[in-house]
């Protein structure tokens, strides 16, 4: 019982009701992920999410996160998903927050072999393999790049799950002389611990970064269906809670690694 208590404390913080996506950002976050590969349609979609983090994006609701409705098979058309994917099965929660580091910070690192520092609580490996684009320009500001990403991700009672995650970037002119970029990932093979009894099974996101004046305003999306030796305490709030403080963690830790360089650690 006291292995358990300290996750039942944290399934109890994460287990209260998000409030659903406004349909503004519903539509954009799927339709950025659905026009990624033409130029036009994506880009100004991502004028609409900039709009959307002008307003919004510095909310305590958005923080918190937002529920989004479950990506369709349009939405999907041009990646590789599972082959016994469900699109029904999976959950999508949106968290938004702003970073205190410019966006030029945020797109260099992004292209580094090493991403752990995404999230050290979280990851015992990421290891990114630039695989079409030019990385250094885009760590410049320019063009796009796309990774595949070798991923060992840690959970509850030394539970270790590896995957193979794909994740493409690119940038985008926001036509207000401000530049966003922003990140598409998916697996296409489930991905189990070694007792089969943990697996992430879908997982589709979106990684949105705004240029702010000397800041960055963040948009992280995670379309997921994971099922784990935990599911039993788990209410539909709780699960839901959990993708979004996995959100959040990522902003803070993106943060913390920046502050380090900056600071010369």
């Amino acid at each position: 019982m006291l292995r358990l208590l300290p996750v039942l404390l944290l399934l109890g913080a994460c287990a209260k009701e998000r409030e659903t996506a406004p349909p503004t950002l519903d539509e954009r976050c799927h339709n950025v992920y659905r026009t990624w590969d033409d130029p036009v349609a994506f880009e100004e979609e991502m004028i609409g999410l900039a709009a959307w983090l002008d307003e919004n994006g510095r909310s305590d609701e958005a923080w918190e996160g937002l529920r989004l409705t479950n990506l369709t098979e349009a939405d999907v058309a041009d990646v590789t998903v599972p082959a016994d994917a469900d699109l029904a099965d999976h959950v999508g929660i949106a968290n938004a927050g702003p970073s205190a580091f410019p966006i030029a910070l945020h797109g260099a690192a992004v292209t580094e072999a090493d991403q752990v520092w995404n999230d050290p609580s979280s990851f015992d490996q990421y290891d990114r393999t630039p695989i079409e684009g030019d990385a250094a320009a885009f760590a410049s500001g320019s063009g796009y790049f796309r990774s595949e990403n070798s991923v060992i991700k840690r959970g509850a009672f030394g539970v270790t799950i590896p995957y193979e995650l794909r994740k493409d970037y690119r940038w985008a002119d926001l036509g207000d002389g401000r530049q966003g970029f922003v990140a598409r990932h998916w697996i296409a093979v489930p991905g189990c611990s070694d007792n089969g009894n943990n697996c992430v099974h879908q997982t589709f996101g979106l990684d949105v970064f705004v240029e702010d004046g000397d800041e960055t305003l963040r948009l992280l999306t995670n379309w997921l269906y994971v099922v784990t030796a935990a599911d039993g305490l788990l209410t539909e709030d709780a699960r839901i809670g959990l993708i979004a403080q996995g959100n959040q963690d990522l902003v803070i830790a993106a943060d913390e690694e920046l502050q380090l360089r900056a600071d010369g650690g």
